[in-house]
């Protein structure tokens, strides 16, 4: 298969997902839940003023929180669905004009180089999991990239027990084991782009040089994975406390090493900028 066969089967495929997108994931508990600490970094990364990439973005809603804080986002994603879904939730709340949008693949990222320099970039969870070439992306995010800016990168981690005790439970011990392998893809269905499961340190490697890694938390170390979501609306109380306990313990070592992502804040290296 082609490059561009490749791609537009992606395309196509997350173009259905769109339609499930907010009962799959956006709009349910665990979903808001694991967002929200996402969102308690960015806040705490992205400023008023600034001008920040989101690659993949899917239904726009990290894109709109952004500018509701007076942060000018340009947002990206390979899926038109996505996009229109975007567009219409950002014109529901009334921050149309305010993102710009764009479909396109994050490989083609070359492509927005007269839109640059970023202030800084992000993407939120696991859209990078679908690259095959994480190193290439590291390389075109670095060309159009501010000296010094910083990278947030959300990703599927690779040691989960939520999700090892559910799938043994459930009698599919190849689901439970399938992030343990160095780097397991999971086989093409209907369309499905490959996911990597890969280590910290081999996506440390792959933007290397150009970006250095600062820091890194887990997100969704106790609050279980989207699939729990029935489990988890008939106890909302565990799941809030839970929750909160992720806050705490997501930054301290060996217990961020179990969440569900890792989120990794990289700085563009000043010695490697264009």
């Amino acid at each position: 298969m082609s490059v561009f066969e490749a791609s537009g089967s992606a395309r196509a495929y997350w173009d259905t997902a769109a339609e499930t997108y907010a009962q799959d994931f956006a709009a349910t508990l665990i979903g808001e839940k694991l967002r929200g600490q996402v969102w308690a970094k960015l806040d705490h990364t992205f400023l008023p003023g600034d001008r920040v990439l989101e690659l993949n973005c899917g239904t726009g809603i990290d894109a709109v929180h952004l500018a509701a804080r007076g942060i000018r986002v340009v947002a990206c994603d390979i899926s038109g669905r996505m996009i229109q879904m975007a567009c219409r939730y950002a014109a529901e709340q009334a921050f149309y004009g305010d993102v710009h949008f764009h479909v396109l693949a994050t490989e083609q990222l070359a492509t927005l180089a007269c839109d640059g320099p970023f202030d800084g970039a992000f993407s939120n969870f696991s859209g990078l999991n679908c690259v095959d070439d994480l190193g290439e992306v590291g390389r075109k995010l670095g060309r159009i990239m501010k000296p010094g800016a910083t990278l947030l990168v959300c990703m599927l981690g690779r040691f989960v027990p939520w999700e090892i005790v559910w799938y043994l439970a459930r009698g599919d011990p190849a689901k439970a084991m399938r992030r343990l392998k160095y780097r397991c893809e999971l086989a093409s269905q209907n369309g499905a782009p490959a996911v990597h499961y890969r280590s910290r340190r081999e996506v440390v490697r792959a933007f290397a040089p150009e970006f250095r890694l600062r820091s890194w938390e887990g997100v969704g170390l106790l609050v279980p994975p989207a699939y729990t979501e029935h489990w988890a609306r008939q106890f909302p109380r565990v799941v809030q406390a839970l929750d909160t306990a992720d806050r705490l313990l997501g930054r301290l070592p060996v217990f961020r090493n179990m969440a569900n992502f890792m989120l990794l804040d990289f700085q563009r290296s000043e010695s490697q900028a264009c």
